[in-house]
């Protein structure tokens, strides 16, 4: 009778998959939040068109989301921790 071994799959892993594993969802969630963002950012310029004095704010939480792959790994590369950021890829 053959048996058939299955290894667990966390023993075969290293820590470059699960960094890598760790990237790509980074990257997934970094693009939803980057169209999120742009979506912000095109509401708030229809309600200033509009008239409506809450276009600004929606606009600059726009670019704080759009933009928050960069501001973050900007602060670990000011804190002197750059080799702690993960890049995102898809």
């Amino acid at each position: 009778m053959n048996s058939l071994i299955v290894p667990p799959a966390l023993a075969q892993s290293t820590l470059t998959d699960l960094k890598d594993m760790f990237a790509v969802a980074l990257g997934v969630v970094f693009f939803f939040g980057f169209v999120y963002g742009i979506f912000l950012i095109w509401r708030g310029a229809r309600k200033i068109a509009d008239g409506d004095s809450e276009g600004y704010s929606s606009i600059f939480g726009g670019i704080i989301i759009a933009a928050a792959g960069l501001i973050m790994s900007s602060f670990f590369v000011i804190a002197g921790l750059g080799d702690a950021a993960i890049e995102p890829s898809f």
